[in-house]
């Protein structure tokens, strides 16, 4: 790359700007989300979850129970 590529090379990239990066704040609003969505999720889960049925008792009485007759 001589001299005058450099020249054209600065004059094209001159009028390019970026724009600074905010990885702070996108990092918060991500986290924020997350923390949103898990708690709104818990609440609606725990209103509309059935309590669990016992398909099975326990027949047989427990060992301690066979000392006491």
């Amino acid at each position: 790359m001589d001299r005058r590529d450099q020249e054209l090379l600065e004059k094209q990239l001159h009028g390019l700007t970026v724009p600074p990066r905010h990885d702070g704040s996108v990092i918060v609003a991500l986290l924020a989300a997350f923390f949103s969505g898990m708690t709104l999720g818990g609440f609606l889960y725990a209103y509309t979850s059935v309590p669990p049925v016992q398909l099975a008792a326990n027949e047989t009485p427990p060992a301690s129970a066979q000392f006491l007759r």
